[in-house]
């Protein structure tokens, strides 16, 4: 940047007007380049004036804002002179980048040099010391600082509080330093204000608050406010502390601002987030970030894509955060192509191979199945830590044939990281193994998670138990369930889904007694699993005992508790309780109608399951395919083809549903009921699945129609040439029409291909 010094016209031999301009530098909350700073090393060559200490410590101070931690270290090497500001620059830079064992090592190099730290160095390395393991260098850090007579300094006195209050809520070793200070100053006041605050004493708080304003008369910066606000646990309490503000007219700060916008929508309380959004003339990145948090904790993502658009307009710099919360707010409308904006945004300000916001954005990318894309940003970003390895993961693992790539992955990160690998990793690569075939490669995982000892883990267990539960191994489920040592909600509803699943209903209905005796009551979770169990067994009255329970605890009004009640009912044939526990739901939605629907469709009730339907129309909520699938099948055992040709017609054209196997299927039985078959004959071949082809076939036995039957058989046979239905139906139809010759034909192929009909079976004895 050639124009800088000659817009400061720094004359060659001025070492003092050099001071002055890198010292504003230093100041400036602007951030400096890389490139700034080495034309500005450069110039102190060429001038000779690298020499001068003071000079060669504002350049420092510059190189380590702006994160060159390589140059920093490399021009204090370099330097002839150094003093205790530049040990303390160089300790501070480490300290600020996360490198305290280096910092330390420095601070002790720094004295075997006989260079005495000043209350500068030992405040910064005292603030390092608020980690609670690190409390006892803090109090021999303490004990230095006696020695050099600075305990009493204001300055390393406030760091000295810090530590105290961080490290171990020591308030009396606090309250000591405190009153020895010789000077209070506001930073002093605000270290109290805050760390009693961080402990729940709202007494002391509020007195030290009165005393430092009404006895030392002091007035309050933005830092004793945000202390103030720690003391907030009602939503009365924020109002409160927000008319100090006023009061004392700091509501202009972007601090305090962007923190009162935190607060009130920690309470839901938009209305004013967005009144004080507003207020603000100038709104930096911090506020952005936080009404644009504020909309998406709330749920109202859509006000949030918005302000990030109006931010977009207005040419604003966005940082990491804004576009982080706002790619979230993009998760909750589904909302891909304020997604793509804000990749836009990322590249524009550089942000691009950011790992922060790339793993929001690759998680994004993934809920909507855009694998290339994901996989490009993946690849892309710089340094990638464990959660963008998970995402990617996890992406695979949602893909319907996903298990050997997240495998790969999970190998190459394995191979090409030195990245610890935690239990969220492998609950990652748990999710793609779905099916039976992927039983191995869950088993290895499982073998990977008993070596690391977290097979205890809720978390990683639930994963386990649902894995095993996906390859249908219910015993080895049940163990994985046994290993874990806190068994949650999750842990219970999984395991009582997977032996229900499984056909074992009996025993589910055993494990809800034992989950009720280890102290875990019945949830939305668990409570719609069990009522579904005793649906399956007829168990109407321990079913009734659930519905008694979600009255008395409220679930009766949650979706999937009701729906599932609803669905209990209807298997039982009382339709009467399913339509009364229906009409009590205040807020029913598409769950609950197709409940019901599917309930009228189970026992033929064509015209009650339509005018439920209706009902759901009329409410403006939107079917779905089960929706249609309940309705096309009450329709066909009703005989209502006119009504079902007509239904199938809206799910296509007005609700854009895409027709599947078995809404043809429905169709075309109730075409083939009605002796249709010709027309039934011609959906078919639209559809063209096995399950299609068998309905037509089972049709044309009925009616004795060997022409399509017969075509239909044929067909059957090349899908499956293993299944014995088509082969006995159309024997059957030969039979029927006198053909013997045929029929014995088809008996004959069937023997040949060695295909046995499954032995009939029989419940009464």
């Amino acid at each position: 940047m050639p124009v800088l010094f000659d817009h400061y016209r720094v004359p060659t031999k001025s070492i003092h007007l050099l001071h002055q301009f890198l010292l504003s530098l230093a100041k400036s909350s602007n951030p400096t380049t890389l490139a700034e700073c080495k034309q500005i090393h450069a110039k102190l060559v060429v001038t000779q004036c690298i020499s001068q200490t003071h000079l060669a410590n504002n350049l420092l101070s510059l190189y380590s804002k702006c994160g060159q931690f390589s140059y920093t270290h490399h021009l204090f090497d370099q330097m002839p002179d150094k003093n205790v500001v530049t040990w303390t620059t160089l300790i501070s830079a480490n300290l600020r980048n996360g490198y305290l064992p280096k910092a330390f090592d420095m601070f002790n190099h720094m004295r075997e040099v006989g260079e005495s730290p000043n209350e500068y160095t030992l405040s910064a390395l005292l603030r390092a010391c608020a980690d609670p393991g690190l409390r006892d260098v803090g109090l021999q850090l303490h004990g230095l600082l006696v020695r050099c007579g600075l305990e009493r300094d204001k300055f390393a006195g406030s760091s000295l509080m810090f530590m105290y209050f961080s490290s171990d809520s020591d308030l009396e070793s606090a309250c000591c330093v405190f009153h020895e200070l010789l000077e209070r100053d506001i930073v002093a006041w605000n270290v109290m204000v805050s760390g009693f605050a961080q402990v729940g004493k709202f007494g002391v708080v509020k007195r030290l608050f009165s005393e430092m304003r009404e006895v030392h008369f002091l007035r309050p910066d933005h830092s004793t406010f945000i202390g103030l606000f720690k003391c907030c646990s009602l939503l009365d309490q924020v109002r409160g502390v927000h008319g100090l503000v006023f009061k004392f007219g700091a509501e202009v700060d972007m601090v305090v601002g962007s923190t009162l916008v935190d607060l009130y929508a920690e309470f839901s309380d938009i209305n004013s987030c967005r009144k004080i959004f507003d207020y603000m003339e100038e709104k930096d990145s911090f506020l952005c970030n936080s009404i644009i948090t504020a909309y998406t904790k709330n749920n109202r993502g859509e006000e949030a894509v918005n302000i990030f658009k109006d931010l977009c307009r207005q040419r604003m710099k966005l940082e990491q955060h804004v576009l982080s919360s706002t790619l979230k707010a993009c998760f909750e409308l589904e909302d891909l192509n304020t997604g793509v904006q804000v990749h836009g945004q990322m590249i524009k300000y550089g942000h691009q191979n950011n790992c922060f916001i790339a793993s929001v954005l690759l998680s994004l990318y993934c809920s909507f199945g855009e694998r290339a894309d994901a996989e490009k940003l993946f690849r892309r970003i710089d340094d990638k830590d464990i959660v963008a390895w998970n995402s990617m993961i996890l992406t695979y693992a949602q893909l319907e044939m996903g298990s050997d790539l997240s495998m790969q992955l999970f190998q190459e990160l394995r191979r090409t990281t030195s990245l610890q690998i935690q239990g969220a990793t492998l609950v990652a690569v748990l999710k793609s193994c779905k099916n039976k075939p992927d039983l191995t490669a869950g088993q290895q995982i499982h073998s990977l998670i008993v070596k690391s000892s977290i097979s205890h883990l809720t978390l990683v267990g639930n994963a386990l138990v649902h894995m095993y539960s996906e390859c249908k191994q219910v015993d080895c489920s049940y163990k994985a369930f046994l290993d874990i040592v806190h068994k949650d909600d999750s842990s219970w509803s999984s395991i009582i889904g997977t032996y229900k699943q499984n056909e074992r209903e009996f025993e589910a209905l055993e494990l809800c007694k034992e989950m009720l005796a280890d102290g875990i009551t019945f949830t939305s979770y668990s409570l719609p699993l069990c009522i579904s169990a005793c649906s399956q067994l007829s168990a109407i009255d321990v079913g009734k005992h659930f519905h008694a329970f979600a009255i008395k605890s409220g679930y009766n009004q949650d979706v999937y508790v009701a729906s599932s009640i609803i669905d209990m009912y209807a298997k039982y044939g009382n339709m009467e309780d399913s339509k009364k526990v229906f009409v009590e739901q205040q807020q029913a939605n598409e769950v609950i109608y197709n409940a019901m629907i599917c309930g009228y469709a189970h026992h033929g009730k064509a015209l009650e399951a339509i005018k439920v339907f209706s009902m759901l129309e009329k409410n403006g909520l939107m079917p779905n395919r089960v929706t249609f699938l309940a309705l096309l099948s009450a329709c066909s055992h009703g005989g209502y083809v006119e009504d079902i040709s007509n239904f199938f017609t809206l799910m296509l054209h007005r609700y854009k549903i895409k027709p599947e196997s078995e809404h043809y299927s429905c169709l075309i039985d109730a075409y083939g009921r009605a002796g249709r078959l010709e027309e039934a004959y011609e959906i078919v071949k639209r559809d063209g699945s096995e399950a299609s082809w068998r309905t037509l076939l089972s049709a044309c036995s009925n009616h004795n129609n060997t022409k399509i039957g017969e075509k239909s058989a044929l067909k059957m046979i090349e899908l499956n040439p293993s299944h014995h239905a088509s082969y006995v139906l159309l024997s059957n139809i030969y039979s029927a029409e006198g053909k013997w010759e045929e029929a014995l034909k088809w008996r004959e192929k069937m023997a040949k291909s060695r295909v046995r009909k499954d032995p009939g079976n029989s419940w009464l004895v």
